[in-house]
């Protein structure tokens, strides 16, 4: 006789008032409390120093938006996520985060930089942040983790590459919403319609990751 494993499952109001235990971050995905693998360093350079930039021009060009690192965005009744980076209009963020910062309505831009998992970053998060309403998505692919695990890449990307996907109606009878991607590499300017006037190029984006 086979037992059948029972994995407890949680909803998103029960999983935010859990005391997890610290030094990792948390998602909950389809009810099951999922730790996030510990980024490298260069990753969290990459990472830093986009937000500095990002930051910098929305003050400079009075944009009216805020970037923060993995706020929880709520998809669902049993499902959060934690983007790399999120941009959203400082309207937004003050009315949704006053008891807590968790976002239960969509940002103007999800940001994350791919590692080891890439597959979530190309198939699984463009279809939730699609479903969930985020009007632009931000795939940085930086290549940092193919000295040790040379064999986890998209092999459609054979450069350091961010592609950057603006939503549109899907023609597909399965969603209702995806993203139109338009990737740069080397020196080409990243395109952002909520930047219109952003300075910085792929090469200078990944040097980042080497604190550039």
């Amino acid at each position: 006789m086979v037992t059948a494993i029972q994995i407890k499952t949680y909803t998103v109001d029960e999983f935010l008032e859990l005391e997890l235990p610290e030094g990792k971050t948390y998602e909950l995905i389809n009810g099951v409390i999922v730790p996030i693998a510990e980024p490298s360093g260069k990753h969290e350079n990459l990472r830093s120093e986009l937000w500095f930039a990002l930051k910098s021009e929305t003050k400079r060009a009075n944009l009216g938006l805020l970037i923060h690192p993995q706020p929880v965005l709520v998809l669902g009744r049993k499902d959060t996520r934690k983007p790399d980076l999120i941009v959203i209009e400082r309207e937004d963020w003050n009315r949704q985060t006053q008891i807590e910062a968790v976002l239960r309505e969509p940002p103007s831009i999800a940001i994350e930089i791919v590692s080891t998992n890439w597959e979530d970053d190309y198939r699984n998060k463009p279809l939730w942040y699609a479903a969930f309403g985020i009007q632009e998505l931000w795939i940085i692919d930086p290549l940092f983790h193919l000295d040790r695990y040379p064999g986890r890449r998209n092999p459609k990307i054979l450069q350091p590459t961010i592609s950057v996907g603006q939503l549109v109606n899907s023609d597909s009878i399965l969603t209702e919403k995806e993203y139109r991607f338009e990737s740069f590499t080397e020196s080409d300017r990243i395109k952002s319609q909520f930047f219109p006037e952003l300075n910085l190029t792929v090469a200078e984006i990944i040097a980042f990751g080497e604190g550039i």
